[in-house]
């Protein structure tokens, strides 16, 4: 028997019996679209992460003594400006590095308050954050330098005090000394967003000088920096770590923080989840795959006489073996084709609701047809034996 009649031979008998080869089937199906569709949504989700941390900037750091924000700080592991000033001229892979301050207070507007994180930053903040202006404006290095009593404040305060007012040009009193407002930001929504610290979205930004004066304090809570090369970022942190270390005659007291240690959680995350839902999905193929084997022995009893008539007019264990062998791989294989276009169909809605790039794996889909083949092979290879095997005289006695 050629390939061809078995392989006609097979669809024949699985058309014969309709309703139970899409059952068996369904197995097939369902595993094979949960494969590829748990795959599919978690390589688009990666590159939505990938992309919202590309927005950040991915060769920005952030360094930061260990101790910051302890009471328990010692004067001399504070940053100051000088480090900054040092950072900058000993490394020349640097392009940007400014210092910033923060101190939670209170804030008023015609007798309204409101608390929230001042922070004291330079011009380039902005910029450097790649915070948009929703109205108004960042200050200027003229007025950084003059330590000009402006603020710059965001959505949460200009909801709380000004509502759907114009707050430019309004005071702001912060710690009893009147700052006039000058731009509002827009909402954060890049990564460094999850570093800040206080009431979230609840932020005002004024010069450092000013803030100084206001707080009464020199400190610098924070060295932020950005790399001209995103592969420079790794020896930069760990340059201007020892730097510190020396400046300040410590040892291992200064961290650092960058938006690809974000991007390294967010891919471990994403493979654990997607090999944990895969692995759920593997089960289901496996299920998939006895189903295979139970109706396929089903099968080779219903088809007993069939079989015993076959060998007495000749045919021989070979063929028979390979005619169901064929019938089994047929079932996953169709099953899994059904499946890599229902999951992929699936995987392209989700990402289309989620505003997700939709990226097909595939790997995922050469997994998944050979994967399918396999299981018709596995699975089909015992009952197609005991069908090969059966005595032609014994199984034309079968009632």
């Amino acid at each position: 028997m050629s390939f061809l009649e078995g392989l006609r031979g097979a669809l024949f008998s699985l058309r014969t019996n309709k309703l139970r080869t899409a059952l068996t089937m369904l197995g097939i199906i369902i595993g094979i679209a949960a494969v590829i569709a748990v795959v599919t949504i978690g390589l688009g989700g990666k590159a939505a992460i990938m992309q919202e941390m590309e927005k950040s900037g991915v060769n920005l750091f952030v360094l930061y003594g260990k101790s910051v924000g302890q009471t328990g700080q010692s004067v001399g592991e504070r940053l100051t400006i000088q480090d900054g000033e040092s950072l900058r001229r000993a490394l020349p892979q640097v392009k940007t590095l400014i210092p910033t301050s923060a101190e939670y207070a209170a804030l008023e507007v015609n007798q309204k308050r409101s608390s929230a994180m001042i922070v004291g930053t330079p011009p380039q903040f902005a910029d450097l954050r790649r915070r948009e202006i929703a109205k108004g404006r960042y200050f200027s290095e003229e007025e950084f330098s003059a330590d000009r009593r402006v603020v710059v404040i965001d959505q949460t305060l200009r909801e709380n005090f000004f509502g759907a007012g114009n707050p430019l040009g309004q005071q702001v009193i912060i710690q009893n000394v009147p700052c006039r407002v000058i731009g509002v930001l827009a909402k954060d929504k890049s990564a460094f967003a999850q570093f800040d610290v206080g009431p979230k979205n609840a932020y005002a930004y004024i010069p450092w000088g000013t803030w100084s004066d206001i707080f009464q304090s020199t400190r610098v809570d924070q060295l932020e920096g950005a790399t001209y090369l995103e592969t420079d970022l790794e020896g930069t942190i760990s340059s201007g770590k020892r730097l510190l270390n020396v400046r300040h005659g410590t040892t291992d007291q200064y961290e650092a923080f960058n938006v690809q240690q974000l991007v390294q959680s967010a891919n471990q995350i994403t493979r654990i989840l997607t090999s944990f839902i895969g692995l759920v999905a593997g089960i289901s193929l496996l299920v998939g795959g006895i189903g295979i084997m139970n109706i396929m022995l089903v099968s080779v009893t219903e088809r007993t006489r069939e079989i015993g008539l076959r060998k007495a007019v000749g045919a021989k264990e070979r063929d028979i073996l390979v005619q169901f062998l064929l019938e089994a791989i047929v079932l996953s294989l169709v099953g899994g084709i059904v499946g890599i276009a229902l999951g992929v169909g699936s995987a392209q809605l989700v990402a289309h609701l989620l505003h997700w790039p939709p990226l097909l794996s595939g790997w995922a889909i050469l997994f998944a047809v050979s994967f399918s083949i396999g299981v018709g092979l596995f699975f089909g290879f015992y009952p197609a034996l005991k069908a090969a095997k059966l005595e032609p005289m014994t199984a034309l006695r079968y009632e």
